[in-house]
């Protein structure tokens, strides 16, 4: 349902805390893509264009090249929740994007194809996309050369679902990165304006599905199925998270491999492996900001410059609380441009950033 003026306004005016609050209060639970997502209040910023017309596929790539940052949350696929019905809900999300959760959620291409089917059936977007960005969090991580050669399979397997991005965890050794995102994700062509990479791609010649996700033809898919910003006219992004300790100390030759889109430091695992066993308190409550400790600022610090340096999208997750170290304001002012929050928060940073796509 379109909006008209009178409710753009009614919407927009007085973006305080207390209309905030009022249009996101059954919002409740903690940040990020394992809470129960909701659909979408209807906020917009008070900068939208209600006259906008979309130029890509892919939702969050356009954000980009606006300069404006992209806000993702979760799937909401669960045990007993039906992935189409679930899709055609999260089609109207008040997010850009969307985490597809494999890493701990179980890697069924089924129940993510049935997903995207959903998307594609509740579009468009009030932006006028067909569907907002899917990326999959997946459960095969960076950990060397040799593992990534032999689960590259499953990458390709993801992208064949209709999905526009993969998110690699534990993102360790740079020649595992290399091969996940020059090899796994890519077809064996040479594309325009696109410069030339020692490993060519291994994607076949059967991604029908995802063509038709997409609303395109096979053909087309072909054309446009690569990753940017490596080429310009790629629909697909690919993104790293350094995570743990390990991570670290390759973390300046990962980030520098041709291919890659975002990255994100991953404070959940990097609390781990800075404290050990400490990070969980055993009968007590988790501590309300762990990011703010200076050795978890530091790891932050390191990939967040390293992003600047290598021209990535930086990934941190976000809260309207500006008592917090990841309070959304600052999150943008530090750079960051793919936020995982909820949608108090992307109320905010849309207002703050100026942002013209509608939500």
């Amino acid at each position: 349902m379109s909006m008209n003026k009178r409710d753009f306004l009614t919407a927009t005016a007085g973006l305080g805390a207390a209309l905030i609050a009022t249009q996101v209060a059954a919002q409740s639970g903690p940040p990020g893509f394992r809470s129960a997502p909701p659909i979408n209040s209807g906020v917009q910023p008070s900068t939208v264009d209600l006259n906008y017309k979309p130029r890509r596929i892919n939702k969050a790539i356009e954000l980009w090249e606006d300069g404006q940052p992209v806000y993702y949350t979760g799937s909401g696929v669960n045990p007993g929740v039906d992935p189409y019905a679930q899709g055609v809900k999260m089609a109207r999300t008040w997010a850009d994007a969307i985490c597809y959760e494999c890493e701990h959620g179980a890697l069924d291409f089924t129940a993510i194809r049935e997903f995207m089917r959903g998307l594609r059936d509740g579009g468009p977007t009030r932006s006028g996309h067909r569907f907002p960005a899917v990326f999959v969090s997946t459960p095969i991580i960076g950990l060397d050369e040799a593992y990534m050669r032999a689960n590259s399979w499953v990458l390709s397997q993801l992208l064949d679902c209709g999905v526009m991005g993969i998110h690699i965890c534990h993102a360790r050794d740079p020649k595992a990165i290399q091969v996940a995102a020059q090899m796994a994700v890519r077809y064996p062509f040479d594309y325009p304006n696109t410069p030339k990479l020692p490993m060519r791609g291994l994607r076949g010649s059967s991604a029908g599905f995802a063509a038709e996700i997409w609303g395109v033809t096979l053909n087309k898919y072909c054309h446009i199925a690569d990753t940017w910003p490596l080429n310009p006219r790629g629909e697909l992004f690919f993104g790293v998270k350094i995570e743990d300790t390990i991570a670290d100390m390759n973390v300046a030759q990962t980030l520098a491999v041709p291919g890659i889109t975002m990255a994100e430091w991953g404070p959940g695992d990097h609390n781990y492996w800075l404290k050990g066993l400490d990070a969980i308190p055993e009968n007590e409550p988790m501590p309300r900001d762990i990011g703010a400790r200076p050795d978890m600022q530091a790891v932050r610090q390191r990939v967040l410059d390293l992003c600047k340096k290598n021209n990535l999208k930086f990934l941190n997750s976000a809260t309207a609380d500006a008592n917090m170290s990841d309070y959304i304001i600052k999150q943008l002012q530090d750079g960051a441009m793919v936020i995982e929050s909820r949608e108090d928060s992307a109320i905010l940073g849309r207002e703050f950033s100026k942002r013209k796509m509608p939500v």
